[in-house]
Protein backbone atom coordinates (compact mmCIF):
# COMPACT_ATOMS: atom_id res chain seq x y z
CA UNK A 1 0.00 0.00 0.00
CA UNK A 2 2.55 2.29 0.89
CA UNK A 3 4.57 1.50 -3.19
CA UNK A 4 1.10 2.16 -4.54
CA UNK A 5 0.85 5.78 -2.82
CA UNK A 6 4.39 7.11 -3.61
CA UNK A 7 4.02 5.92 -7.39
CA UNK A 8 0.54 8.01 -6.99
CA UNK A 9 2.13 10.88 -5.68
CA UNK A 10 5.15 10.50 -8.24
CA UNK A 11 2.42 10.09 -11.10
CA UNK A 12 0.62 13.27 -9.95
CA UNK A 13 3.90 15.53 -9.71
CA UNK A 14 4.87 14.22 -13.34
CA UNK A 15 0.96 15.46 -14.14
CA UNK A 16 1.42 18.75 -12.50
CA UNK A 17 4.74 19.70 -14.17
CA UNK A 18 3.22 18.22 -17.61
CA UNK A 19 0.01 20.81 -17.42
CA UNK A 20 2.49 23.50 -16.49
CA UNK A 21 4.39 23.08 -18.93
CA UNK A 22 1.43 22.58 -21.46
CA UNK A 23 0.65 26.35 -19.94
CA UNK A 24 3.89 27.84 -20.56
CA UNK A 25 3.87 26.69 -24.19
CA UNK A 26 0.23 27.53 -24.79
CA UNK A 27 0.18 31.11 -23.35
CA UNK A 28 3.51 32.54 -24.52
CA UNK A 29 5.64 35.06 -23.16
CA UNK A 30 2.50 36.72 -21.93
CA UNK A 31 1.54 34.80 -18.88
CA UNK A 32 2.01 31.15 -17.32
CA UNK A 33 0.62 29.25 -13.91
CA UNK A 34 1.77 27.40 -11.71
CA UNK A 35 -0.79 25.81 -8.90
CA UNK A 36 -3.30 28.01 -9.49
CA UNK A 37 -1.41 31.17 -9.19
CA UNK A 38 -0.75 33.81 -12.60
CA UNK A 39 2.67 34.95 -13.49
CA UNK A 40 2.92 37.93 -15.71
CA UNK A 41 6.35 38.24 -16.18
CA UNK A 42 8.60 36.04 -17.71
CA UNK A 43 11.62 36.34 -15.18
CA UNK A 44 11.83 38.23 -12.02
CA UNK A 45 15.08 39.42 -10.57
CA UNK A 46 17.03 41.69 -8.43
CA UNK A 47 15.31 45.46 -8.12
CA UNK A 48 12.32 44.39 -9.13
CA UNK A 49 9.23 45.49 -7.18
CA UNK A 50 5.64 43.36 -8.26
CA UNK A 51 3.43 41.50 -6.55
CA UNK A 52 4.23 38.31 -8.06
CA UNK A 53 7.62 38.60 -5.93
CA UNK A 54 5.58 38.03 -2.38
CA UNK A 55 4.21 34.70 -3.89
CA UNK A 56 7.76 33.22 -5.03
CA UNK A 57 9.39 34.93 -1.43
CA UNK A 58 6.25 32.30 0.32
CA UNK A 59 7.14 29.65 -1.38
CA UNK A 60 11.06 30.03 -0.65
CA UNK A 61 9.96 30.63 2.85
CA UNK A 62 8.02 27.31 2.68
CA UNK A 63 11.61 25.52 1.39
CA UNK A 64 13.85 27.05 4.34
CA UNK A 65 15.82 29.39 2.14
CA UNK A 66 14.30 32.22 2.79
CA UNK A 67 15.22 33.53 6.49
CA UNK A 68 13.56 36.51 6.26
CA UNK A 69 10.22 36.80 8.59
CA UNK A 70 8.31 39.43 6.41
CA UNK A 71 7.33 38.86 3.20
CA UNK A 72 6.97 42.06 0.67
CA UNK A 73 6.85 42.67 -3.22
CA UNK A 74 10.43 43.70 -3.47
CA UNK A 75 13.20 41.43 -5.10
CA UNK A 76 16.10 42.63 -2.67
CA UNK A 77 19.52 40.98 -2.13
CA UNK A 78 17.83 38.95 0.29
CA UNK A 79 15.10 37.08 -1.84
CA UNK A 80 18.26 36.99 -4.33
CA UNK A 81 20.48 35.01 -1.73
CA UNK A 82 17.64 32.76 -1.22
CA UNK A 83 16.78 31.93 -4.87
CA UNK A 84 20.69 31.20 -5.29
CA UNK A 85 20.05 29.18 -2.82
CA UNK A 86 17.17 27.14 -3.73
CA UNK A 87 19.04 26.98 -7.20
CA UNK A 88 21.71 25.12 -5.56
CA UNK A 89 19.62 22.89 -3.80
CA UNK A 90 18.23 21.46 -6.78
CA UNK A 91 20.75 21.38 -9.06
CA UNK A 92 19.52 24.54 -10.81
CA UNK A 93 21.53 27.20 -12.54
CA UNK A 94 22.42 29.66 -9.69
CA UNK A 95 21.47 32.88 -10.90
CA UNK A 96 19.66 34.59 -8.31
CA UNK A 97 16.80 34.67 -10.98
CA UNK A 98 13.64 33.08 -10.89
CA UNK A 99 12.42 31.84 -14.66
CA UNK A 100 10.20 29.05 -16.11
CA UNK A 101 13.17 26.59 -14.67
CA UNK A 102 12.75 27.66 -11.01
CA UNK A 103 9.03 28.10 -10.91
CA UNK A 104 8.97 24.23 -12.35
CA UNK A 105 10.93 23.32 -9.56
CA UNK A 106 8.90 25.10 -7.01
CA UNK A 107 5.52 24.03 -8.82
CA UNK A 108 6.88 20.20 -8.70
CA UNK A 109 7.65 20.64 -5.06
CA UNK A 110 4.41 21.74 -4.00
CA UNK A 111 5.72 25.07 -2.68
CA UNK A 112 2.79 27.27 -4.31
CA UNK A 113 -0.61 27.68 -2.10
CA UNK A 114 -3.40 29.46 -4.04
CA UNK A 115 -5.24 30.97 -1.11
CA UNK A 116 -8.40 31.35 -3.58
CA UNK A 117 -7.99 27.76 -4.39
CA UNK A 118 -8.23 26.67 -1.08
CA UNK A 119 -11.06 28.67 -0.35
CA UNK A 120 -13.36 27.37 -3.20
CA UNK A 121 -12.38 23.99 -2.65
CA UNK A 122 -14.18 24.44 0.71
CA UNK A 123 -17.55 24.90 1.77
CA UNK A 124 -17.91 28.48 1.35
CA UNK A 125 -18.53 30.88 -1.13
CA UNK A 126 -15.79 32.46 -2.79
CA UNK A 127 -15.91 36.35 -1.82
CA UNK A 128 -13.46 38.90 -3.35
CA UNK A 129 -11.98 41.58 -0.94
CA UNK A 130 -14.11 44.73 -1.06
CA UNK A 131 -10.71 47.06 -2.04
CA UNK A 132 -10.29 50.75 -3.23
CA UNK A 133 -9.45 51.87 -6.72
CA UNK A 134 -7.49 54.54 -5.71
CA UNK A 135 -5.63 53.19 -3.01
CA UNK A 136 -5.49 49.82 -3.46
CA UNK A 137 -6.23 48.42 -6.53
CA UNK A 138 -4.89 50.38 -8.90
CA UNK A 139 -1.31 50.48 -6.69
CA UNK A 140 -1.46 46.17 -7.31
CA UNK A 141 -2.46 46.06 -11.33
CA UNK A 142 -0.22 47.45 -13.76
CA UNK A 143 -0.46 48.09 -17.28
CA UNK A 144 0.39 44.67 -19.22
CA UNK A 145 -0.43 42.48 -16.13
CA UNK A 146 -2.21 39.31 -17.04
CA UNK A 147 -5.63 38.43 -14.91
CA UNK A 148 -7.40 35.77 -14.35
CA UNK A 149 -11.20 36.78 -13.79
CA UNK A 150 -14.11 34.81 -12.42
CA UNK A 151 -18.01 35.34 -13.25
CA UNK A 152 -19.60 34.63 -10.12
CA UNK A 153 -23.22 34.16 -11.31
CA UNK A 154 -21.60 31.42 -13.67
CA UNK A 155 -18.24 30.17 -12.42
CA UNK A 156 -16.97 30.44 -15.98
CA UNK A 157 -13.65 31.85 -16.14
CA UNK A 158 -11.38 33.45 -18.85
CA UNK A 159 -7.99 35.75 -18.96
CA UNK A 160 -7.35 39.80 -19.81
CA UNK A 161 -4.51 41.74 -20.18
CA UNK A 162 -4.72 45.39 -18.58
CA UNK A 163 -3.91 47.99 -21.52
CA UNK A 164 -5.36 51.43 -20.46
CA UNK A 165 -7.39 52.87 -17.60
CA UNK A 166 -6.98 55.73 -15.35
CA UNK A 167 -10.45 55.80 -13.51
CA UNK A 168 -10.68 52.08 -13.97
CA UNK A 169 -9.38 49.47 -15.50
CA UNK A 170 -9.38 48.71 -19.14
CA UNK A 171 -8.91 44.90 -20.48
CA UNK A 172 -8.58 43.43 -23.24
CA UNK A 173 -9.21 39.23 -23.76
CA UNK A 174 -6.11 37.42 -24.31
CA UNK A 175 -7.05 34.84 -26.78
CA UNK A 176 -10.16 34.25 -29.23
CA UNK A 177 -10.93 31.98 -26.42
CA UNK A 178 -11.56 33.98 -23.93
CA UNK A 179 -13.62 36.27 -25.79
CA UNK A 180 -15.77 33.26 -26.66
CA UNK A 181 -16.54 32.73 -23.04
CA UNK A 182 -17.13 36.25 -22.39
CA UNK A 183 -19.71 36.28 -25.05
CA UNK A 184 -20.96 33.12 -23.92
CA UNK A 185 -21.30 34.05 -20.25
CA UNK A 186 -22.91 38.08 -21.13
CA UNK A 187 -25.08 36.27 -23.93
CA UNK A 188 -22.69 38.44 -26.78
CA UNK A 189 -20.88 41.72 -26.62
CA UNK A 190 -23.45 43.73 -23.82
CA UNK A 191 -23.67 46.94 -21.55
CA UNK A 192 -24.78 44.64 -18.52
CA UNK A 193 -22.48 44.91 -15.57
CA UNK A 194 -21.91 42.03 -13.46
CA UNK A 195 -19.94 40.82 -10.76
CA UNK A 196 -16.76 39.19 -11.39
CA UNK A 197 -13.86 38.07 -9.10
CA UNK A 198 -10.18 39.22 -10.20
CA UNK A 199 -7.28 37.26 -9.52
CA UNK A 200 -3.84 38.95 -9.11
CA UNK A 201 -0.99 37.27 -7.91
CA UNK A 202 -2.83 35.51 -4.44
CA UNK A 203 -5.14 38.06 -4.09
CA UNK A 204 -8.96 37.61 -5.33
CA UNK A 205 -10.45 41.23 -5.56
CA UNK A 206 -14.35 42.44 -5.67
CA UNK A 207 -15.08 43.34 -9.52
CA UNK A 208 -17.70 44.45 -12.32
CA UNK A 209 -17.09 44.12 -16.01
CA UNK A 210 -18.87 44.52 -19.35
CA UNK A 211 -18.27 42.65 -22.15
CA UNK A 212 -19.04 45.73 -24.82
CA UNK A 213 -15.65 46.06 -26.47
CA UNK A 214 -15.03 49.87 -27.55
CA UNK A 215 -13.04 52.50 -28.86
CA UNK A 216 -10.48 50.32 -31.11
CA UNK A 217 -9.98 48.75 -34.07
CA UNK A 218 -8.26 45.25 -34.13
CA UNK A 219 -6.66 45.10 -37.28
CA UNK A 220 -4.83 48.28 -37.07
CA UNK A 221 -1.73 49.18 -34.86
CA UNK A 222 -2.84 49.79 -31.29
CA UNK A 223 -1.72 53.31 -30.27
CA UNK A 224 -2.50 55.06 -33.73
CA UNK A 225 -4.75 57.37 -34.59
CA UNK A 226 -7.46 55.57 -36.34
CA UNK A 227 -10.99 55.93 -37.64
CA UNK A 228 -14.29 53.97 -36.99
CA UNK A 229 -13.15 52.43 -33.77
CA UNK A 230 -15.66 49.83 -31.64
CA UNK A 231 -18.63 51.20 -29.82
CA UNK A 232 -19.33 54.56 -32.35
CA UNK A 233 -15.91 56.29 -30.91
CA UNK A 234 -15.19 57.84 -34.13
CA UNK A 235 -11.38 58.56 -34.93
CA UNK A 236 -8.92 58.65 -32.70
CA UNK A 237 -6.42 56.78 -30.39
CA UNK A 238 -6.56 52.88 -31.38
CA UNK A 239 -7.43 51.61 -27.41
CA UNK A 240 -6.48 47.84 -29.42
CA UNK A 241 -3.42 46.43 -27.77
CA UNK A 242 -3.79 42.54 -27.96
CA UNK A 243 -4.04 41.38 -31.63
CA UNK A 244 -6.13 38.73 -32.98
CA UNK A 245 -8.73 37.79 -30.08
CA UNK A 246 -11.68 38.18 -31.56
CA UNK A 247 -12.62 42.06 -30.00
CA UNK A 248 -12.44 45.04 -31.68
CA UNK A 249 -10.76 48.24 -28.58
CA UNK A 250 -11.24 46.93 -24.66
CA UNK A 251 -13.75 46.63 -22.03
CA UNK A 252 -14.47 48.18 -18.43
CA UNK A 253 -13.37 46.45 -14.76
CA UNK A 254 -14.22 48.80 -12.17
CA UNK A 255 -14.31 48.15 -8.81
CA UNK A 256 -15.15 49.86 -5.29
CA UNK A 257 -15.12 53.59 -5.97
CA UNK A 258 -14.20 53.31 -9.60
CA UNK A 259 -15.19 56.50 -12.45
CA UNK A 260 -16.63 56.03 -15.90
CA UNK A 261 -13.53 58.10 -18.13
CA UNK A 262 -16.68 59.83 -19.89
CA UNK A 263 -17.65 62.22 -17.01
CA UNK A 264 -15.36 60.97 -14.27
CA UNK A 265 -18.67 59.96 -12.54
CA UNK A 266 -19.17 56.43 -10.20
CA UNK A 267 -21.28 54.39 -11.78
CA UNK A 268 -24.35 52.86 -9.49
CA UNK A 269 -24.65 49.64 -10.86
CA UNK A 270 -20.91 48.73 -11.04
CA UNK A 271 -20.75 49.73 -7.80
CA UNK A 272 -23.48 47.24 -7.09
CA UNK A 273 -22.17 44.92 -8.59
CA UNK A 274 -18.85 45.28 -6.93
CA UNK A 275 -20.64 44.64 -3.56
CA UNK A 276 -21.97 41.49 -4.88
CA UNK A 277 -19.06 40.28 -5.61
CA UNK A 278 -17.71 41.13 -2.42
CA UNK A 279 -20.52 39.45 -0.56
CA UNK A 280 -21.82 42.71 0.73
CA UNK A 281 -25.07 42.93 -1.21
Amino acid sequence: MLFENKEERLMKNALRVLVLLVLILGFGSSVWAAEGVYFSKQVYKLGMNHRDVQVIQEALKKDGVFKNSRMTTYFGPITQRAVKDFQKKYGLKADGVVGKATIAKMEFLGLFENRAEAISRGSRRVRGEYLDWWSQVSKMIQRNDVLKIEDVETGKTFRVMVTAGTNHADVEPLTKEDTSVIKDIWGGFRWDRRPVLVYAGDRVIAGSMTAMPHAGVDGLPGGQTVSNRSGGYGRGYNFDFVKDNGMDGHIDLHFKNSLRHKDDKQDPKHQQAVQKAAGIR
